[in-house]
């Protein structure tokens, strides 16, 4: 059982309030983005795992657009699980019928890394006066 694996299925990845350490560290976390990530959280969720937007599709602790990036971040993760050979696979497929807001700690915190690249992937949060890079 790889660690990715074992922080995915963690009591802890059901715990959804507040910001903690990620639980995923993967391809694409890095400890140097905790601030940038602790930031965006705190804008566009207040640390909440199960927001929902009133006005769109957002979910989540990182606000993704449902309708636009619940399969492609599902397919980014799956692409990375093939790579690292973590045993999450089906896990991640499975996340195809589940809207972002009910995903666990452990995923919302991976597709924000996944998302995120290393910063590559900073202006899906660069709006509405979000300052956190």
């Amino acid at each position: 059982m790889s660690g990715e694996y074992a922080a995915a299925h963690s009591v802890d990845a059901n715990d959804r309030k507040g910001f903690e350490t990620s639980l995923y560290q993967g391809t694409w976390y890095a400890p140097r983005w905790k601030e940038v990530r602790k930031c965006v959280m705190k804008r566009e969720s207040r640390y909440r795992y199960s927001a929902r937007n009133k006005k769109s599709s957002a979910q989540g602790a990182y606000q993704f657009l449902d309708n636009k990036w619940r399969d492609s971040l599902v397919w980014m993760m799956i692409d990375e699980s093939k790579k690292t050979n973590d045993g999450l696979i089906s896990d991640a497929k499975a996340l195809r019928t589940t809207p972002i807001a009910q995903w666990n700690r452990y995923w919302q915190d991976r597709a924000f890394y996944t998302a995120w690249q290393h910063g590559k992937g900073k202006s899906h949060w660069y709006h509405h006066g979000i300052k956190c890079f």
